[in-house]
């Protein structure tokens, strides 16, 4: 039985000029170690968890395991189980730290103890329906992994309910009057309704996926597609749990304020366990603690009219935001149901979706060869050619003698997929085809058709280790030579963008027996340096050193083109709404008003094609020290008063160029082809600041031709529709005034 005596606790009374007394108990005003690192795994793990959950949830749309040979169900089903352990995690570090929970009154703890059961069972059952949805489970014993869901849901339910019991006897003690609704009731109130709203959805989404829904003749794919639904809804509510649960989080062990700075009374210390105790008392509870402040000379709360106003409104602001994140979730995610009561017309998928460069080639109508060749440091790249024009195909005659050799070098992130995406009078591949060109497209290392090594595979670290200094070192230099030995010319003439005039500044400055095998350069956007870059994007990519990021997470690769992107990116997102795809493209390239938005999935399906974050990283060091330079390895060497205290063995600068800093490119002391710049207005990745810079640095005879193209941005010279009417068709002028004279 209880004692109706208060029990004893030390405590301290602070007394201020012209306040009221204030009573600090013992206590710090920050959470133990163990505490914050119990609340940040539990919150990292439930964020991982859900996130999978939603993807998991999404790529079990029938209508992606039809396009994916059951591929997208296994990829679904493995996401289910990963999250499902993320979630089991998350509910294990609940269950220690509620047996670690001793603050606050018997019932608090059971009811908190109680909550971490139901988590903790629930995670396990997830687990387990999670591992029944797998394709070589689910044929077995089709309703165990629904029913799992269901019952795991229900104690969900049932942990959220306790929850909410718990924070109002945490908040609303009896022995307080007019308790006050604080910033961790609003986050703790906000993650629990998430919680409990979502497993509403997984409850009603397993249920119409039972064997006796799907498996019917009639609509059978519409309870698929219902359940689904509710699927990613309930995935979308985990996440929003996850978030606010961080960002309650987050509020907690940051908190540091005394009492004396806090003007809304808030303290630390231990809770006077007393029916009848007057003395002054603050509490704190770990995870999801109360803050409320006795007065020191009665038991009503003291807090100002500002306080009450400012804790009203961030108890609104998480609830807003949740009920905004489920009604965006419902919007987006029925246009995926096939409610017949609510459907909504499918968009058209554009039939060049997904195609390849050669298949895009056959179907507008022109014969294509494919070559390979291999590098001098062992890269086996891929070229496509179209010996013949659309007339020569079609009428079965052989491609007319003589024909002008010319090389097509793609940009960053791209292949030459980019110059035959449009239609036959748009795309610059098919122009020149029909001007009587001998074209050839090539692909750089590393991307989507140059992916193979004579030694190695995509998946050692030592396939990716180059930048574009590689490609213009080796990569040009093979495709090049390649090209003039099949079509037996003398010379060629070359067109790069972006990335591919780079690679071209690079090779000529290099190797200048190849700069007299070119009788015009026509450079797109040409790239060199990088410091007046207006795309924010990547000046802030460059400046957080996120290549260095990824350095120290042992990521390698970039971008590389898979099935479950190009899915996602083109036939998905881009088709749905492709404004939005354009609108992260303009953070890179500029805005555009030029492109056939309906063609957009089209773009997006074959790019990005891929790299390596070392090619990255070297553009990211352009951007960050406006230098055109080799790759710079980042010596940490001691150079006092200019002294060299560094050595090969610490210093790989040193070792590899025989210099702290790596050499800048001998732009200036070279001679390059007769050369044509073409920059867009609208540019903001090559800004004409910055090109200006290399035509001032390259010698005066060298550019013969420089047009800035009105509305024009840095995907316009590959993407946009009126591009042979303001850009290619200058080209042709200058390569048939320059045809086959070397310079």
């Amino acid at each position: 039985m209880r004692s109706d005596s208060p029990r004893k606790v030390d405590f301290t009374v602070t007394i201020t000029p012209n306040q009221e007394p204030q009573v600090l108990l013992p206590g710090n005003h920050q959470l133990e170690t163990w505490e914050k690192w119990l609340e940040v795994s539990r919150a990292v793990a439930y964020f991982f968890g859900s996130l999978l959950f939603l993807f998991g949830s999404i790529f079990f749309y029938p209508e992606y395991s039809a396009k994916w040979n059951g591929n997208a169900v296994v990829f679904a089903s493995w996401g289910f189980v990963i999250g499902c352990i993320y979630f089991f995690a998350g509910a294990n570090l609940d269950f220690i730290q509620s047996i670690r929970y001793n603050h606050g009154t018997q019932l608090r703890q059971v009811l908190r103890a109680f909550t971490a059961l139901c988590n903790y069972m629930a995670a396990s059952t997830f687990v387990l329906g999670a591992l029944y949805f797998l394709p070589s489970w689910y044929p077995k014993s089709p309703e165990l992994g629904c029913w799992a869901f269901i019952n795991g849901c229900i104690l969900f339910c049932i942990g959220a309910i306790v929850e909410i019991l718990f924070i109002c006897t945490t908040h609303g003690d009896p022995r307080v009057s007019g308790f006050r609704i604080t910033n961790m009731f609003c986050w703790g109130a906000a993650a629990t309704l998430s919680t409990l709203v979502s497993s509403v959805f997984f409850i009603i989404g397993s249920w119409f996926y039972l064997p006796e829904y799907i498996n019917r003749a009639d609509d059978g794919t519409h309870y698929m597609n219902t359940a689904i639904t509710f699927y990613v809804l309930g995935s979308v509510c985990f996440v929003v749990n996850s978030c606010v649960l961080a960002l309650g989080v987050y509020r907690t062990v940051t908190a540091t304020k005394s009492p004396q700075d806090d003007k809304c009374g808030h303290a630390t210390g231990e809770y006077l366990d007393s029916d009848k105790g007057t003395s002054a008392s603050t509490s704190i509870v770990s995870g999801r603690r109360s803050l409320y402040q006795f007065d020191a000379t009665s038991a009503t709360p003291a807090r100002s009219r500002s306080c009450l106003r400012f804790e009203i409104f961030s108890l609104r602001t998480p609830l807003i935001l949740l009920l905004g994140l489920v009604l965006l979730a419902t919007t987006t995610t029925t246009v995926h149901s096939l409610d017949q009561a609510t459907q909504v017309e499918e968009v058209e998928l554009d039939p060049d979706v997904g195609k390849s460069t050669v298949e895009l080639i056959q179907a507008r109508g022109y014969a294509v060869e494919t070559h390979n060749v291999t590098t001098a440091d062992g890269y086996i790249l891929t070229l496509h050619r179209l010996p013949m024009s659309y007339a020569e195909t079609q009428s079965g005659e052989s491609a007319a003698a003589n024909k002008t050799t010319i090389l097509l070098m793609h940009g960053l992130l791209d292949s030459s997929f980019s110059w035959v995406c449009n239609f036959r009078n748009q795309s610059f591949a098919f122009v020149l085809a029909d001007a009587g060109y001998d074209v050839w497209l090539g692909n750089n290392r590393g991307n989507t058709y140059s992916d193979r090594h004579i030694k190695y595979t995509t998946e050692d670290d030592a396939f990716w280790d180059f930048s574009w200094e590689d490609m213009g070192r080796f990569d040009l230099p093979a495709m090049l030579n390649h090209a003039l030995e099949v079509s037996g010319r003398d010379t060629l003439a070359l067109v790069g963008h972006s990335e591919g005039t780079t690679q071209a500044f690079v090779a000529f400055s290099e190797n200048q027996t190849l700069a007299q095998s070119v009788s015009y350069f026509a450079a797109l956007v040409p790239v060199a340096w990088l410091g007046h870059t207006k795309a924010k994007a990547l000046k802030f990519v460059a400046k957080i050193y996120l290549d260095k990021i990824f350095d120290v997470l042992g990521q390698v690769e970039f971008l590389s083109q898979n099935e479950v992107l190009q899915e996602i990116i083109g036939a998905s997102a881009c088709t749905l709404n492709p404004q939005l795809c354009e609108t992260a493209l303009a953070l890179v390239s500029g805005d555009s008003e030029n492109w056939n938005s309906s063609r957009v999935a089209v773009y997006l399906s074959e790019m990005p094609a891929g790299t390596s974050v070392k090619n990255m990283a070297h553009y990211a060091q352009s951007i960050r020290k406006d230098t055109f330079s080799a790759y710079n390895y980042d010596c940490s060497c001691l150079r006092p008063l200019g002294l060299k205290l560094c050595s090969k063995l610490i210093c790989k600068n040193k070792a590899k160029y025989g210099s702290f800093d790596p050499p800048a490119f001998p732009v200036a002391n070279v001679k390059y082809p007769r050369t044509g710049f073409f920059r867009g207005e609208n540019d903001i990745l090559a800004t004409s600041v910055d090109i200006d810079q290399l035509r001032t640095a390259m010698p005066l005879s060298t550019v013969v031709y420089d047009e800035t193209i009105s509305d024009f941005s840095h995907m316009d010279f590959t993407w946009a529709v009126n591009a042979n009417d303001k850009v290619y068709q200058s080209v042709l002028e200058q390569l048939e005034a320059y045809a086959g004279v070397g310079y």
